[in-house]
């Protein structure tokens, strides 16, 4: 007599061996299918099945009905209803392929086909738009998470800018609805009007210089000749300057002397 243990294992058994069977089968029938120890074909796109193949007849198929469809090669007995678009068709529906459905300006799909719309909402400064759910969802404006800011409506939420990271300050930390402030660190500021002091002072110097050479060269230019006649003169200097004066009116005489005689002849 068989114990549990035994009948179990007799069960295990046939069942492996007939999925071996059946795989085996498949295997051998490659891209058709096995019925009855038979290889069947496959109906193809656009089409389902109507009546498996026989010995003396082939698989038999049947188109697919309006508004259905059927994508791939299978042994499907019924089409896949067509999809129902609430706003916009991407794509009509054909018996190979389904529609693709899209929503009109202001508005988002509900589901995950987009079959359905929703009115968009418009979220305020600090909030943005969040969906809810998988296949089917819905829309709802959210405060913005921690560290995020939205400064504008109907925008997303942004990290805030982390100044540290940056190497500055914070002078704003920001919030919901505005963005951190940064700043320099106030030893920066420091040396930087250090930097501006002393190249205020560079450009100050070379002004002062070339303003001083450019008068010194003017008073140079127009510095007048030495005047001999405010030195005294010596009793020789003196002598020969008054017998000079003295030869000049002589000759100047006999001109006029020699002019009148002129006349009178």
């Amino acid at each position: 007599m068989l114990n549990i243990m035994d009948t179990q294992y007799i069960q295990m058994t046939g069942l492996l061996c007939f999925w071996t069977m059946g795989l085996a089968a498949d295997l051998r029938c490659n891209d058709m299918y096995e019925k009855d120890g038979r290889c069947c074909e496959l109906c193809p796109p656009g089409t389902f099945l109507k009546k498996h193949c026989t010995t003396h007849a082939k698989t038999d198929c049947g188109d697919c009905p309006e508004d259905s469809y059927s994508e791939f090669s299978d042994r499907v007995e019924n089409c896949q209803p067509c999809l129902k678009c609430q706003q916009v068709y991407a794509r009509a529906c054909t018996s190979t392929a389904n529609a693709n459905c899209l929503c009109g300006s202001g508005f988002l799909c509900s589901d995950h086909v987009c079959s359905n719309c929703e009115k968009e909402k418009k979220c305020r400064k600090g909030e943005e738009l969040k969906r809810t759910g998988s296949r089917e969802y819905t829309w709802k404006c959210v405060p913005c998470p921690n560290n995020t800011y939205s400064d504008t409506e109907q925008g997303h939420c942004k990290p805030l800018t982390q100044c540290d990271t940056h190497g500055f300050i914070v002078i704003f930390p920001g919030n919901k609805t505005h963005n951190s402030k940064c700043g320099i660190h106030e030893q920066g500021n420091k040396e930087y009007g250090h930097y501006i002091l002393a190249i205020g002072f560079f450009f100050f110097a070379v002004v002062l210089l070339v303003f001083l050479t450019y008068a010194c060269i003017r008073r140079i230019r127009h510095k007048p000749n030495a005047n001999i006649h405010g030195f005294p003169l010596s009793k020789e200097e003196s002598g020969s300057q008054l017998i000079q004066q003295a030869e000049t009116k002589d000759n100047a005489s006999q001109i006029l002397l020699s002019m009148a005689s002129i006349s009178t002849v």
